[in-house]
């Protein structure tokens, strides 16, 4: 995918073994809008996310 560098891959880190929810919970969040093939940038709306 070229507007986002190239390759990518998505994995869900909630399905890891062994992950403390602590740690799951600190991780820092961006969210993409693949919805509308818009990946540069964040939704208009995340609160039901």
């Amino acid at each position: 995918m070229e507007q986002i560098g190239g390759a990518f891959v998505s994995v869900n880190i909630a399905c890891l073994d062994d992950v403390d929810p602590a740690m799951l919970a600190a991780l820092p969040v961006q969210y993409m809008d693949g919805l509308h093939d818009n990946w540069w940038n964040p939704p208009h709306e995340t609160r039901h996310l």
